[in-house]
């Protein structure tokens, strides 16, 4: 059987178009779920509020004695997001402070330059979510941590 490689052309170039179009899509859609994301934790408390008082048709005294508790709720839950966010962070900082008895010097150089551009990352993404932070830390307003001075590598 023969193939003509015009339409084997016309396939590939269809094919290509499809994954080339599919990409920009996905892109689109994943940059819009994350800003829908952080848009609905920053109003859990409201939106909460506005679903119950709807769905369960609150009186006015139900509401009233009802928003104290979701709106501590809220609070609670961003608390525990920060401090699961700062746990993250400081066993991320303890792995990397035992890898470094295993590297080289110019390792050790690689991964200083690997922390600090994702302390600037970090930092970023903080600004985005409208908060304040060197690398994510309270008390650490737009100042990194020192670099710690190369340990003795066990492999030259």
């Amino acid at each position: 059987m023969k193939i003509n490689w015009k339409v084997l052309a016309s396939f590939t170039g269809i094919f290509i178009a499809g994954a080339i179009a599919g990409g920009f899509v996905s892109a689109r859609i994943i940059r819009n779920v994350s800003v829908d994301k952080r848009i609905a934790n920053e109003q859990f408390g409201p939106e909460q509020m506005k679903k119950l008082t709807e769905q369960l048709q609150l009186s006015p005294e139900q509401r009233e004695n009802i928003r104290p508790i979701i709106m501590q709720a809220a609070e609670r839950l961003k608390k525990a997001r920060w401090e699961a966010f700062k746990t993250t962070t400081e066993l991320l900082e303890d792995m990397e402070d035992s890898i470094i008895d295993e590297l080289t010097y110019a390792q050790i150089d690689r991964l200083r330059e690997m922390q600090a551009k994702e302390r600037e990352r970090r930092k970023q993404w903080m600004l985005e979510r409208g908060k304040r932070g060197g690398d994510g830390r309270p008390g650490q307003e737009g100042v990194s941590p020192p670099p710690k001075p190369p340990q003795e590598p066990s492999k030259p």
